[in-house]
């Protein structure tokens, strides 16, 4: 939801709590909740400011749906990842005590020089 002050602040927030004359949002990077009462048809502010009150729902305009190719990384960048997981957090070289076998499937599958027992 979007909540825009008299003097032009526009702060996003987030519905924790919604009533007929009452509104409890939570707002980003702030720890309180704010709170503000309808009286009369117009919001106000716990500083008894008038504010205006827009939710997702009533905002015109398309919806910003991703497309599938937006949500796909190169290979390249998806092995990076894995080898990052895999070879746990902090790791200078990722690949350095790797040692790569071939699975029956022909995948690579990867083993820590660690875990193999001399």
């Amino acid at each position: 939801m979007t909540i825009t002050y008299s003097n032009g602040t526009v702060l996003e927030a987030i519905v924790l709590a919604h009533e007929e004359e009452a509104l409890r949002v939570a707002v980003a990077g702030e720890g309180d909740v704010r709170t503000f009462r309808r009286i009369h048809g117009v919001w106000i502010s716990e500083e008894c400011e008038p504010v205006a009150v827009e939710f997702a729902w009533q905002r015109d305009g398309a919806v910003n749906v991703l497309d599938e190719v937006d949500c796909i990384c190169p290979k390249k960048r998806a092995s990076r990842l894995i080898s990052m997981l895999l070879a746990g957090e902090g790791a200078d070289d990722l690949l350095g005590d790797s040692l790569y076998v071939l699975s029956a499937e022909g995948s690579r599958v990867r083993i820590n020089q660690s875990s193999v027992s001399a």
